[in-house]
């Protein structure tokens, strides 16, 4: 496989497959908020499954460059992680039983499934000051507020994520009235 960087076309294709699945995402984290939304499981599912497939092309794209340009079978399998990959046809598995069961607080048969331990440090952790969390959901908020126009779109936020959603949106919306910038040659 020759050392390159990624092609023009392959980087405007992944750029625009990325935003597909974080726009997805972020429906997904408007779902878990949103007071009014009765079926917010079927929605979020939905979202859920639609960025996985999103990222599923994604990856089919970036697995069929390396093969086009020379990577052998065996080593494409390695860098794809087949060994960890599930069908939906196949979930909810044992393992992510087990993880509900420990992130609710949920008796377990297996109390040292790694899954379990895993949901349970999570939720020993709930509410503790994560920065880097809280500005990643404030900026998606943001972003979604910013392109959908909609000036309560932040409304149903908690409290101290809709503060920071709100300062970023206040910079878009500044930034986005603007001139672009010529780009430099």
């Amino acid at each position: 496989m020759k050392n390159e960087f990624m092609p023009h076309e392959l980087h405007a294709a992944t750029v625009g497959l990325v935003t597909e699945a974080t726009d997805r995402l972020q429906d997904v984290l408007q779902y878990s908020h949103a007071p009014t939304e009765w079926e917010w499981p079927r929605m979020v599912l939905y979202r859920l499954t639609d960025a996985q497939d999103t990222l599923g092309v994604l990856v089919g794209l970036h697995a069929a460059y390396a093969r086009r340009e020379g990577c052998e079978p065996d080593v494409l399998n390695r860098y794809l992680q087949t060994s960890q990959q599930r069908s939906r046809t196949e979930m909810p598995q044992q393992q992510d039983l087990d993880y509900l069961d420990g992130l609710t607080g949920q008796p377990d048969e297996d109390r040292n499934s790694g899954r379990y331990i895993h949901g349970k440090v999570q939720r020993d952790h709930l509410g503790d000051n994560n920065p880097h969390q809280e500005w990643t959901l404030a900026c998606l908020h943001a972003l979604h507020a910013f392109g959908c126009d909609d000036p309560d779109a932040l409304q149903d936020l908690p409290a101290h994520i809709k503060a920071k959603a709100q300062r970023v949106l206040t910079v878009l919306v500044q930034q986005g009235s603007e001139l672009e910038p010529a780009p430099s040659t």
